[in-house]
């Protein structure tokens, strides 16, 4: 498997393994505005197929510090649990060390047990509980991971 920057050519799989993989998938269009921002990292997991892909965006906390925060990951379905997700995962924790970007970021759905445990086998903790997050007003749980020089996997 081969994990490499996203190319704008590669909008429409995107947009395919998002549609297939949430029961309200972000549009095409949403999806293409982060190709336009130079701090999103957009990474592509494929052997001759996109697999999966994961949106991460470099932000500022308000401590002052960096984060690579976690918008988007999604493994298209047939293709779970055989370590696309963790390839991704690991590329993005590379760039993150690669740029000194000191921790990883993300929500995921309360309701989301299989989503959870992954990232807590990532290193994720839970940070706080956001209620009401999403749309269907769910609430989300934040995690965050810290990341040290000597942590390049996931």
């Amino acid at each position: 498997m081969q994990v490499r920057p996203a190319r704008l050519t590669d909008l429409p799989a995107i947009a395919a393994i998002e549609a297939r993989s949430f029961p309200n998938p972000w549009p095409e269009a949403l999806l293409a505005g982060y190709f336009d921002d130079r701090q999103t990292l957009i990474i592509l997991a494929e052997e001759e197929e996109p697999l999966g892909f994961l949106i991460a965006r470099a932000e500022s906390t308000p401590c002052g510090g960096r984060t690579l925060h976690i918008h988007d990951l999604a493994v298209d379905p047939p293709h779970r649990r055989r370590g696309v997700g963790s390839a991704l995962l690991t590329a993005l924790t590379q760039a993150a060390l690669r740029e000194h970007i000191p921790c990883l970021q993300l929500e995921v759905r309360v309701g989301n047990e299989a989503g959870l445990r992954f990232y807590e086998r990532h290193g994720f903790r839970v940070t706080r509980r956001l209620a009401h997050y999403y749309e269907d007003r769910e609430a989300a749980l934040r995690m965050e991971r810290h990341l040290t020089p000597a942590s390049p996997s996931s």
